[in-house]
């Protein structure tokens, strides 16, 4: 059943709704408005009688919609395919930022604020290429807030993202050295360029130059292209250049803001609290 403004004040499911607001974002028409009742099984599994639905207002908002919504298809395929590739095993998967325990040290909660920041503040951060660097020491919630931050971008924003452990990258680089079928210059090309990028584990490798002139690459073509990347690593940033050569260093130090978090381990801490 359709109506004016005046008689849909509320839904059959009791709450009121405020639909004099939906407005048609192409013209800025008000949309004309239909309660679909939905039958008692479904009513049941969502807690609610049915759902408004809008018309569209006119056949070329209609066709904007439609436009808007194949981009939305292919944008998402095009993150299930980046998130398929992206080495994020099934538990990280589950890394939310509500299931991070700030609680579990002070060093903790600080990092959840400044994570809460940089994603409020996300449209700016994308435009400057400013990413995060967590660092601290084994079990602190690096790796776990790292992801968190990865996976509310896909769920939320619809950003293509890929998740790399430095070792894991650097052996895959060493392979396509030792077998002439893999190809260098593509799998450098989906780190490079990812729209967005959570590199962990950054100085666990022995250092080599060879090793550093492969990171360096790495982070001095995503600093240019200025796109965001997220670090998870255990050195401190007065050791950085030590470990990894100025180049690098410097780098890094102006792509991110930095998050310190230490402590009790936090796998083992969130768990007693779990209890």
């Amino acid at each position: 059943m359709s109506g004016s403004s005046a008689n849909r004040g509320s839904s059959p499911a009791g709450p009121a709704l405020r639909l004099d607001d939906q407005v048609c974002p192409h013209c800025g028409q008000e949309l004309q408005a239909e309660f679909f009742e939905f039958p008692p099984a479904l009513q049941h599994k969502y807690g609610k009688s049915g759902e408004w639905y809008y018309h569209p207002c006119t056949p070329e908002c209609e066709k904007k919609n439609e436009r808007r919504e194949w981009e939305l298809m292919r944008r998402d395929a095009r993150v299930a395919n980046l998130r398929e590739r992206s080495g994020l095993s099934k538990r990280m998967k589950g890394y939310t930022l509500g299931n991070f325990r700030p609680t579990v040290s002070n060093a903790a909660g600080r990092a959840r604020v400044k994570v809460d920041g940089y994603l409020e503040d996300w449209e700016e951060n994308r435009e400057a290429g400013k990413g995060l660097y967590f660092c601290g020491g084994v079990g602190t919630g690096k790796t776990h807030l790292a992801v968190a931050v990865m996976n509310e971008l896909i769920r939320k924003k619809r950003i293509p993202s890929l998740f790399v452990t430095v070792p894991e990258l650097l052996d895959n680089l060493r392979e396509t050295y030792n077998k002439p079928g893999r190809n260098l210059d593509e799998w450098m090309d989906v780190v490079q360029n990812a729209e967005f990028l959570v590199l962990d584990d950054l100085g666990s490798e022995r250092t080599t130059e060879w090793v550093r002139e492969r990171i360096f690459v790495i982070v001095n073509h995503r600093y240019r292209e200025a796109l965001p990347t997220v670090f998870t690593s255990n050195i401190g940033p007065k050791d950085l250049a030590e470990q990894l050569g100025e180049r690098t260093a410097s780098r890094i130090i102006a792509m991110c803001d930095w998050i310190a978090l230490e402590g009790d381990d936090y796998r083992e801490t969130a768990a007693k609290e779990g209890r």
